[in-house]
Formats: C-alpha cells, sequence, structure tokens
C-alpha cells in the first residue's frame, strides 16, 4: 500500500519555460528575483512593464556620489524590442547605467545595432544538460557549471573584439556571455543561456554562486534595479485583440461572417478575372554576362596577369562590402578578421592572401596559377 501510494505521488517534470520572477516551476525565475537584494543590498529593486522609451534617467557623472545608478535587467524567452526601443535601451547605457539582457530569442534590430551575430542555436530536451562556464570576477577563473535539464546551445558568431569582454562561453568553448562598454561607465551585457537563471539550475547543487558571479559583473553602487515584465507582456498582448474578439460570442459571430464573404468574393471574383497567361522567358542577368564576355576576351588573349589583377580587385570589393573589412592592406589582422567572419580556416586565408601577394609581384602568370587563385578565391563563396 505504501508503495502504491508513492507511485501516485510521483510527480512529473514541468518542462514549460516560462523565465517569469513569480513561477516556482523548474524553468520559472522566482529565485532569481528573490535574490537581487542580496547582490544589490543598497539598490531599490522594482519592476516595469513600460516600453524602454518611456524610460527617465540622467547620466552618471563620474565621481558623483548622488548619481543614480540604475540596472535594467530583462531575462525572458524572447527580447525582440523595435528600432525606437533599441535606441533608447543603447542611449541608457551610454548614459552610464547597465542593460542585462538574458534570452533565448534576440530580435535583429538589436543585433543590428550592436553588430553582432548569432548562431542558430540547437535546442536540446532534458536528456541532455546544460554546460556553462563563466570567468570569475576577480581573477578571472574559468568556473564550470552543469544541471540535468533543458539546453540550448547558442553563441556568438562575431562581435568586435577590441571592445568587447566574453564573460562567459558554453560547454563548446564558444562565447554566450558579453559585456560592450560604454561611456561613464556604462554597459549592455547579452547572455544567450537564460535557463541559467532558472529555479532548476540555480537550485541545483552549488550553481547559485553561477548567479552570484554573472550580476557581480554590475557596479556594487547601483542604486535602483529594474526587473523588466514589459517584454512579457508585450509578448503576450500580440495576440490579446484577436482573443477579445473570440472571446465575445457577438464579434466572433461577425468576424467569420466577414472572413466568409471575403472567401466567397474571391473564390467568384477570380473565376470571373481568370485568363491564360503568356509563357515568358526569365530575364537574363546582364551583369553575368558582361562578365563572362569580359572573362573569354582575357582568356583569348593570354592576359592572365591582368585578369588576374581584376579578380583580386573584383574580390576585395566584396570583402569590403559583404564583410565591411578594410582591404588596404592584406596583414595578419586583415586575415584574422576575414577568417573570423566568413568561418573559414585561417590557414587557407592566409594562403590566398600570400597568393594574391604573389600574383602582384609577378608580371606574367601561367594558366594554372590562375585557376588556383580562382578557385582559392571561390572558398569564400562556397558555403560552409
Amino acid at each position: 500500500m505504501i508503495a502504491v501510494s508513492s507511485c501516485m505521488n510521483h510527480k512529473k517534470l514541468n518542462k514549460y519555460i516560462s523565465l517569469w520572477r513569480k513561477d516556482k516551476i523548474p524553468y520559472g525565475t522566482y529565485y532569481a528575483f528573490q535574490n537581487l537584494p542580496s547582490i544589490f543590498p543598497k539598490a531599490s529593486i522594482i519592476t516595469n512593464s513600460l516600453s524602454p522609451q518611456s524610460f527617465y534617467y540622467d547620466s552618471v557623472v563620474q565621481g558623483d556620489n548622488n548619481s543614480t545608478l540604475k540596472a535594467y535587467i530583462i531575462i525572458g524567452p524572447r527580447v525582440v524590442p523595435q528600432e525606437a526601443e533599441v535606441e533608447s535601451m543603447i542611449r541608457f547605457a551610454a548614459s552610464g547605467h547597465q542593460l542585462f539582457i538574458s534570452s533565448l530569442v534576440f530580435g535583429d534590430s538589436l543585433l543590428d545595432a550592436l553588430h553582432l551575430e548569432i548562431s542558430d542555436s540547437l535546442s536540446r530536451g532534458s536528456g541532455d544538460s546544460l554546460r556553462l562556464n563563466l570567468y570569475e570576477p576577480v581573477n578571472h577563473n574559468a568556473l564550470q557549471y552543469i544541471y540535468p535539464g533543458y539546453c540550448r546551445d547558442a553563441y556568438f558568431v562575431s562581435f568586435d573584439t577590441v571592445h568587447t569582454q566574453v564573460l562567459g562561453t558554453n560547454d563548446l568553448g564558444k562565447p554566450d556571455f558579453i559585456r560592450i562598454p560604454y561611456r561613464h561607465g556604462g554597459a549592455i551585457f547579452l547572455h544567450l543561456a537564460p535557463l541559467a537563471f532558472s529555479n532548476f539550475f540555480l537550485l541545483h547543487r552549488q550553481n547559485k554562486s553561477y548567479y552570484d558571479f554573472a550580476f557581480s559583473y554590475l557596479p556594487k553602487e547601483t542604486t535602483e534595479v529594474i526587473w523588466d515584465d514589459y517584454f512579457r507582456y508585450e509578448q503576450r498582448n500580440n495576440f490579446s485583440a484577436l482573443r477579445f474578439i473570440l472571446g465575445n460570442r457577438s464579434l466572433k459571430w461577425a468576424f467569420w461572417l466577414v472572413i466568409f464573404l471575403f472567401l466567397l468574393l474571391y473564390i467568384f471574383d477570380s473565376k470571373r478575372k481568370q485568363r491564360a497567361l503568356l509563357s515568358l522567358a526569365p530575364p537574363g542577368n546582364a551583369s553575368v554576362d558582361f562578365v563572362r564576355t569580359v572573362a573569354r576576351l582575357y582568356l583569348q588573349q593570354k592576359n592572365n596577369h591582368n585578369l588576374a589583377l581584376k579578380m583580386i580587385t573584383a574580390f576585395l570589393e566584396q570583402v569590403r562590402s559583404a564583410y565591411l573589412i578594410p582591404t588596404s592592406v592584406l596583414n595578419d589582422d586583415f586575415t584574422k578578421k576575414l577568417a573570423l567572419r566568413t568561418g573559414r580556416d585561417s590557414e587557407k586565408i592566409r594562403i590566398l592572401v600570400g597568393s594574391i601577394h604573389g600574383v602582384r609581384m609577378k608580371t606574367e602568370l601561367t594558366d594554372q596559377e590562375l585557376m588556383d587563385l580562382h578557385q582559392q578565391m571561390e572558398l569564400i563563396n562556397k558555403p560552409v
């Protein structure tokens, strides 16, 4: 009887990912929100359900003890701000305040404004485990954390390596936690593993130290901590109008009647206007045809060196426009940047750069050398 009772009382793991500050379920953030006073003992903790555009704040003055230093914390499944909201968030950090965002999904407008690129993350179920590395703030030792729950691998593919500080990595050693500094001591923190702030993760063994160290990067002098609810409400409100219509009996019948009438109008109108369409040949690509014609002309004249120089010029123009890398000096720095942004092996990029220098030094070029140069350049255009 006791064995039967224990089996009936066994509860399944709630796998719903809410990241909501009031949820005590495994993937809620109740524990993270309630422990903010232990990290910021001198700060007032408030919640915010308004757009970042409505923020009112003063710029932080260095050395002024009366300045109000704010920290805006956003932890949620999706953070997709509009362009005007992104501008407000960046101004918030540029005024000397701290912006901390941890999310599974980031909006393109935010990533474009910060010149960031994120990998296509791979979701894994609870059969796997989340492994994270975090650099300890004082001596920067790498600390490892793990828990047997939901895992989602994501990392930053491209960012400004000169000004951006990497604070943590995933189990592949790829950066998933970075800090972008601004003037007056402000900064934007971007974190790609928000499940590390869930109840499940933080209450597993000694994982709370991840929470302590992650928020220790924010200034101890913080006087106001703003925990965001806006992006959670904003996501839900996208469908509130439709729910209201379908929840009202009269509006629901009117809604479906309008949809039905539009469908009838479309069916009868499309039959009345339908007619045979002439088959047209697809337009040719004049630019490609022109390039092919010029290439044939150079090949017929056996002017391989001149053709190679034209190819190099076109290749460098592609690098400047597609990857925003200066090509005035082809040195080791250029090689590293091109390898990072294209995802290619740095050794192959170095061989290509050496070939370009070699062609420029020569006065004649064989057909085989021309083909080798072409194949090395095509390396960038092929998918990874």
